[in-house]
């Protein structure tokens, strides 16, 4: 199975320790969210594993406590009838019968079923068998941030893997059919996808589905053009019987160099207005990108105070559209431009990402950009020297906070805080410049994260406003010093919703 964020390397056990706290938030599929209402069922006795390299402290700490044993149960399945209308692309998924409409909803998801009906397929899928097992590898492109392939697997051990969770959710155990592919040509950039389970339509026999998107720099991508590939290059990974070790088979995929589309990339100026607080502010449309696979546009919050932008990713009130009559599902959102180490990883600046595009369309020449509302957090930030007379009175976000004890100990700045009852705050506490070293020291993030996931510490961080309560204690990841420049920012549970209800045409042509 792939890994979810930061990059595949390493051997097979190594990969899963990496998988968890990989989930991108923004960018999740509704059906893992949905899924997710059943993790505690079906994992309740698994424990984390620490990545082998750090990550962003958004995802290492909204994970502490996703284990290793939901990834290996994060298994849909589907109920899938065959449209006549979609059957020609069946033959695209070599050796295997599948409901072509169940395929088509899949490959909307991520674009490919657009790039297909207008004739682009750049690499011929390939079928191998490997014993009782048979793979087929499919849907394979790369763009200039991406590549993306399906993976379709059959074997005995996945027909005797099964089985029904005890909320009667179906599912597979994934111990005994541990199958995954990884990117030789690639093998450090981030991947990410949603297993599925579904029946061959002539068998009945179950397969296994692995839809993966792989995150790529356009330095990696061009890197790869540079050296004229003739092929990509895959491993295929097996579990076999009492051995922790995996069998590796190679998958090699045809590549045709003259076949690739570059980017498409149009600048923008225009600019929604927003009103914050009785504050004239702006959201810039700055960039539209468009690759064969997804249209990716730029949104720059021009705000005199210091703001971050998000999109709320439960009811994200974001739609695209274009003067053909096209319509385009939005997959999610990437912050652009952070500061390192900043505790919710947000700016100013976000990348909305949309599956599908106008690529192949001689008549769209315009995108309809239409805001429902979006969510601002406030960052400011205080001063504190360890010999200063306490308490301190901290004003943020038109509010007050009393400080009242600080200490350090055991690698923490411990701060202990008192809200007024009608008055709460909910903050995260960081210090961005330390915390960036964190996430790029293994020796720092052991400490700070594996040492202390089953204490009260690195996630404490946060204080999570209660009602009723007056008094908290936030710990906070730093080194011992007399003086400290501590960010406070809003947490993701009061980030401020602001209505914009406004649309914008973009041209592209």
């Amino acid at each position: 199975m792939s890994k979810f964020k930061n990059g595949i390397q390493g051997e097979p056990q190594q990969q899963v320790k990496e998988m968890v706290g990989m989930l991108s938030i923004h960018a999740a599929p509704q059906s893992l969210h949905d899924f997710a209402k059943n993790i505690a069922m079906h994992a309740a006795a698994a424990e984390p594993a620490a990545p082998s390299r750090p990550v962003r402290s958004r995802m290492k700490r909204r994970l502490v406590g996703v284990a290793f044993g939901t990834v290996a149960v994060a298994i849909l399945l589907f109920s899938a009838q065959v449209s006549p209308a979609f059957a020609s692309l069946v033959q695209y998924i070599p050796g295997f019968s599948v409901a072509s409409d169940w395929l088509a909803t899949l490959r909307t998801g991520d674009g490919v079923q657009n790039a297909g009906n207008h004739e682009y397929r750049p690499f011929q899928p390939v079928v191998l068998s490997f014993g009782d097992t048979k793979v087929s590898l499919s849907d394979v492109y790369l763009t200039s941030d991406r590549l993306v392939y399906k993976v379709f697997v059959q074997s005995d051990k996945i027909s005797g893997s099964v089985t029904t969770w005890p909320d009667g959710t179906p599912g597979i155990d994934y111990s005994n059919a541990g199958y995954h592919v990884t990117s030789k040509d690639f093998p450090s950039a981030g991947a990410g996808g949603v297993m599925k389970l579904i029946h061959d339509e002539q068998t009945g026999e179950p397969i296994l589905v692995l839809p993966t998107e792989q995150q790529l720099s356009p330095q990696q991508v061009a890197d790869f053009l540079a050296g004229n590939p003739s092929k990509l290059s895959f491993t295929f990974y097996e579990p076999q019987a009492g051995s922790a070790i995996p069998l590796k088979h190679s998958l090699d995929v045809p590549f045709d160099k003259s076949q690739w589309k570059q980017d498409q990339i149009i600048p923008q100026q225009a600019s929604i207005p927003v009103t914050v607080h009785s504050e004239q502010r702006a959201i810039e449309v700055q960039e539209v990108k468009i690759t064969p696979l997804s249209t990716y546009i730029i949104l720059h919050l021009n705000n005199k105070n210091q703001s971050l932008l998000d999109i709320d990713w439960s009811n994200p009130s974001i739609e695209l559209t274009d003067n053909a009559g096209g319509t385009y599902q939005f997959k999610g959102y990437t912050s652009l431009n952070s500061v390192p180490g900043r505790s919710n990883s947000g700016s100013d600046t976000i990348r909305l990402e949309f599956a599908s595009s106008p690529y192949f369309s001689k008549q769209a020449d315009q995108l309809n950009l239409k805001i429902g509302h979006v969510q601002l957090s406030e960052v400011g930030s205080f001063s504190l020297a360890m010999d200063e007379m306490l308490p301190k009175l901290i004003l943020f976000s038109g509010k007050q906070m009393l400080l009242t004890e600080s200490r350090y100990e055991d690698g923490f700045l411990k701060l202990k805080l008192k809200q007024d009852a009608q008055n709460r705050m909910s903050i995260d506490f960081n210090i961005p410049g330390y915390m960036a070293k964190v996430l790029q020291s293994q020796e720092l993030y052991d400490k700070f994260y594996a040492g202390n996931r089953d204490q009260a510490g690195f996630a404490q961080n946060i204080l999570q406003a209660q009602e009723g309560r007056g008094e908290y204690e936030v710990w906070i990841a730093a080194p011992e010093q007399k003086q400290y420049e501590v960010e406070i920012i809003n947490a993701v549970t009061q980030r401020e919703q602001v209505q914009v209800n406004q649309q914008v045409e973009l041209r592209v042509r």
